[in-house]
């Protein structure tokens, strides 16, 4: 298991990492594209389900990608909540 480049302190990217503060959600490993410079950062609920995000380069704090990670999630969770309801 490595620990994650300078900024993301916390967060595995060759294993799953717990979100903080969100039951059920783990990071999966990050995918870093050097051409572009961009992450993208897999999202995986304990029962297979998944969402992911892509940022720059420069967003690094935990706090911001637990920031964002948090409003991918919620985001998720209402669009299966309205699939559910024939939307």
């Amino acid at each position: 298991m490595h620990n994650a480049p300078d900024g993301y302190r916390g967060v595995v990217t060759d294993a799953i990492s717990a979100v903080p503060g969100e039951k059920h959600w783990s990071y999966g490993s990050f995918e870093f594209d050097r051409e572009t410079g961009r992450r993208t950062v897999p999202l995986v609920r304990d029962d297979g389900t998944a969402a992911a995000f892509t940022i720059p380069e420069f967003v690094s704090e935990p706090g911001d990608l637990q920031a964002i990670a948090r409003i991918v999630i919620a985001a998720r969770e209402r669009w299966e909540n309205r699939q559910g309801v024939g939307g």
